[in-house]
């Protein structure tokens, strides 16, 4: 049993280190630098517990577990460089433990399962994440790099510290892209606070509270996501990584333009090829989101699809198991549907098709979502319920609003059988909701040709296995 603290008690960890750390500051000489490294300590510490907890955690395939070890290396870093930071002044003892805590979490970012992708998917997210990368390095040439060799000339801080963070921003793009199983939206975040302080680092030439801030702020976000594993979920936006990399290259050359007073011609030309690269971008991202609608889109129906089920089961259980409330899924099967193919044809069977998705999608209420999982089987997903009568009242809702349809001039009934199962926060996966929602539906289409449903019962397991 996992008894370290939540993400609650780590944010209060957080915050009392900002305390700390802000009286410190206040009393000056060398106790804010004290305290500082005494929080990333804590960190450190608390990290590699729970990173070594999550890598025992039930169920994880092997190179998941792989890929938490490493994580529990960087933390074990993280928790070491403080204290030896106390005692020693040697800067390239601090550029070593630097590159060993990131490089332990590229290697961990690239352990991580991905999720299954095509050769041309793979090539895809591997050229996104290139631009990411070119963005970043972009960034820091003009922040941190520049800056620092025309003080100090080409130097080994100036070569490893930056290709050990475009690594870090290049691993952590590519697992957002790829959709990695372990990564989380904290660890991604983390990652990329870490980055951006690095970025800073540069900017101010040295040390400042400014930069131990956002090193607290990412150690906090590694943390949270070991301490909470369990909550990993990609990044929803992740796919606009690339954009963001594309308008930060633009910006920065207007920005060097206007830095240097010479607005002609490269003002204008970074410019129009900011403007140019913002109307291409945003063509690509309407055909990219017409694309990534189609894929989980029926397309008779236009109810979602199979794809689409399955992942907002998995994501409202989950949601419910964080929040407390409850999960439904109705499965739905039309009663008489094989008649009509073979009396009137397909044709006349895609009509009724049609037509009950139309009776499901206004039975259905707008948090929920209404399927076509193939042939004339449907399923509706209810996140976030209060009470299981919620998901009774859209099963009545359909019965209600099924009528008879005009079909190549005949009256045709429409006629389901529904089937309904309920979990409790945490209590269900997606495949038992499903199976349990599919016994409902079964035991609905005994009851009749008429319009049923039932609600799942421990007695339809047993029904289930007499009947195979």
């Amino acid at each position: 049993m996992q008894t370290l603290p939540r993400r609650p008690a780590l944010a209060l960890l957080y915050g009392a280190v900002l305390v700390a750390a802000g009286i410190a500051l206040s009393v000056g000489g060398g106790a804010f630098d004290a305290v500082v490294e005494i929080g990333r300590t804590l960190f450190g510490l608390t990290g590699l517990t729970a990173s070594l907890l999550a890598a025992r955690g039930p169920g994880l395939p092997p190179r998941a577990r792989q890929a938490w070890r490493a994580v529990a290396v960087s933390f074990a870093v993280l928790a070491v460089t403080p204290v030896i930071a106390l005692f020693t002044t040697t800067p390239v003892l601090d550029d070593i433990s630097h590159i060993a805590f990131v490089g332990a979490l590229v290697i961990a970012l690239h352990l991580f399962p991905l999720a299954p992708a095509s050769r041309r998917e793979r090539w895809k997210t591997g050229l996104d994440a290139a631009v990411v990368l070119v963005g970043g390095f972009m960034l820091l040439w003009f922040l941190a790099i520049g800056p620092y060799v025309d003080r100090h000339g080409w130097t080994s801080q100036a070569i490893l510290l930056p290709v050990a963070d475009l690594a870090l921003l290049f691993s952590v793009s590519r697992a957002l892209l790829r959709r990695a199983e372990g990564p989380s939206r904290t660890l991604a975040a983390g990652a990329l606070v870490l980055f951006a302080g690095d970025v800073v680092y540069g900017t101010t030439a040295q040390l400042s509270p400014w930069q131990f801030l956002v090193w607290l702020t990412a150690d906090a976000l590694l943390v949270a996501a070991a301490v909470e594993p369990a909550a990993r979920r990609p990044l929803v936006s992740a796919r606009y990584l690339p954009y963001a990399a594309v308008a930060v290259a633009h910006g920065l050359m207007l920005a060097a333009a206007i830095r240097q007073g010479d607005l002609f011609p490269w003002g204008g030309l970074a410019l129009g090829g900011a403007t140019i690269s913002a109307i291409v971008l945003t063509r690509q991202s309407i055909v990219q989101r017409e694309s990534d609608e189609r894929a989980v889109t029926d397309g008779l129906t236009g109810l979602a699809n199979r794809a689409r089920f399955r992942e907002t089961s998995h994501r409202a259980l989950a949601r419910g198991e964080r929040t407390g409330r409850l999960s439904a899924v109705l499965v739905i099967d039309l009663n008489g549907f094989k008649e009509v193919n073979d009396t009137l044809g397909h044709k006349s069977g895609d009509l009724v098709l049609v037509e009950f998705a139309k009776a499901l999608r206004a039975s259905v209420p707008p948090w929920g979502l209404a399927c076509r999982l193939g042939g004339d089987e449907f399923a509706v997903v209810l996140p976030d319920l209060d009470f299981p009568e919620q998901a009774y009242d859209v099963a009545g809702a359909l019965a209600s609003a099924l009528a008879p349809v005009i079909v190549d001039g005949r009256l045709t009934p429409l006629a389901a059988s529904i089937g309904i199962a309920v979990s409790a926060p945490g209590e269900l996966t997606h495949d038992v909701i499903v199976h349990r929602a599919d016994l409902a539906m079964y035991r609905a289409k005994r009851l009749g040709p008429q319009t049923r449903w039932a609600v799942w019962q421990e007695s339809f397991e047993q029904d289930g296995r007499a009947a195979a």
